[in-house]
């Protein structure tokens, strides 16, 4: 379960830094120009985030240089559903010119993620299973988020542009999907959940079997 977590939040994660979302005044729309270095500074500082912030792991139990190699057998998967996202939203930032775009923030992204990693995991019976998990992922989610901010330079704020996109709701579900049509699908999930349990992570004897993505 803590790798279906976090496999799907750190996706989201990346949509909601690269994508922030939120209604207030209106903004320039940024260029392709500003946005793409941005996102590399993220996506580059994603791996030794992750590292430094694997602190927050240690109450699960288990071996962090083992969990990490379930992660690595995957990688190419999770790549392919951020690849996915970012095509789906070709349009986000202008090439030139570009139009007044609402200004967009992450914590309303934020809330639509978790909003929907609940719904998943009440919809598996999972709901009380997933307690301990949740509370660990929301904490690892923050610690790398901090990180890879200040990694980047907090390049998404310094900008000052926003990026025209569709409603929280719409983008979380294509960003779902995106990811499940790159092979984060039930039983590859259900693998990585188990290579987790063989690394030692508590509690996932009972739980990797009632995974279902839909």
């Amino acid at each position: 379960m803590i790798v279906k977590l976090v496999s799907v939040q750190i996706l989201l994660f990346l949509v909601a830094e690269l994508f922030n979302e939120g209604q207030a005044q209106m903004v320039k729309q940024c260029l392709c120009s500003q946005t793409e270095p941005c996102a590399q500074k993220y996506f580059g500082a994603l791996e030794p985030c992750i590292e430094s912030c694997q602190h927050h792991l240690q109450a699960l139990g288990g071996n962090f240089a083992a969990l990490k190699q379930c992660f690595k057998q995957k990688q190419s998967l999770i790549s392919s559903a951020i690849q996915c996202t970012q095509g789906q939203n070709k349009n986000a930032c202008a090439q030139s010119g570009g139009e007044m775009v609402p200004k967009r923030y992450p914590e309303t992204m934020q809330i639509a993620a978790f909003a929907e990693i609940n719904k998943m995991i009440n919809s598996m019976g999972l709901g009380n299973e997933a307690k301990g998990f949740m509370a660990v992922g929301k904490k690892m989610f923050g610690c790398v988020r901090t990180c890879m901010a200040k990694k980047s330079g907090n390049c998404d704020k310094k900008m000052a542009c926003g990026l025209k996109l569709p409603p929280d709701n719409v983008l979380v579900q294509s960003a779902k999907q995106c990811a499940i049509s790159s092979g984060l699908n039930t039983e590859n999930v259900r693998g990585l959940c188990q290579c987790s349990a063989g690394a030692g992570v508590k509690g996932l004897g009972s739980v990797c079997s009632k995974i279902k993505i839909t």
